[in-house]
């Protein structure tokens, strides 16, 4: 009888940490364009708020990002440059959108991406803020109890620099980009609380 209840005890806190993670996840929420500082940001100042931001996706013994990666990334034309060693709005958005990505795609793949994103007649602010919205909703979904839909929109709106909808196959392959970083990162996180519970 003993054995039994250990056993209950070990599932039923699995399941708590099950409930705690979705909880977590579908409360995840990444900084707006208006939401991020107004000031221009140092490089330790962007590693900081960066690693900040994408806490919720990060697994033991990973650096998600480092100063070498920044530079190699504006090498690169991934992100741009900085203005006299210093990093606005935009910068963080661009790094943000390049390292979430980066943990399902490679970087030749979100380089890609972000060249597309450069060149479309969007609105990029708007675009950046669809995009995080899209993700929260994804991992909504994906973490929703009993994998039930959590009544989040799953389609991207983009628009144009005038504010109007935008016409592009940009939206359906930025959605597919953040259903699928949803994706692993809840089979990531799942897989950490079985390694913290053996």
């Amino acid at each position: 009888m003993g054995e039994k209840n250990r056993e209950l005890r070990a599932a039923s806190a699995s399941e708590e940490d099950l409930r705690s993670l979705a909880e977590r996840m579908r409360s995840v929420h990444i900084s707006r364009i208006r939401e991020m500082p107004r000031i221009e940001l140092y490089l330790d100042q962007l590693l900081t708020l960066v690693s900040q931001e994408l806490e919720f996706m990060q697994v033991p013994g990973e650096t998600l990002v480092t100063g070498s990666m920044v530079n190699n990334y504006v090498k690169q034309g991934v992100i741009p440059a900085p203005r006299k060693k210093r990093y606005t709005r935009r910068h963080v958005a661009s790094l943000l959108f390049v390292c979430a990505l980066k943990r399902v795609f490679s970087i030749s793949q979100v380089s890609q991406l972000a060249a597309l994103i450069w060149s479309s007649e969007l609105d990029l602010e708007a675009l950046y803020d669809s995009s995080c919205a899209a993700l929260e909703a994804a991992l909504a979904r994906r973490f929703s109890p009993g994998g039930e839909p959590a009544g989040q929109e799953s389609s991207l709106v983009l628009l144009d620099k005038d504010g109007g909808p935008a016409e592009t196959g940009l939206a359906w392959l930025l959605q597919a980009a953040m259903d699928a970083l949803a994706d692993k990162v809840a089979v990531e996180q799942a897989l950490l609380l079985g390694e913290r519970e053996a």
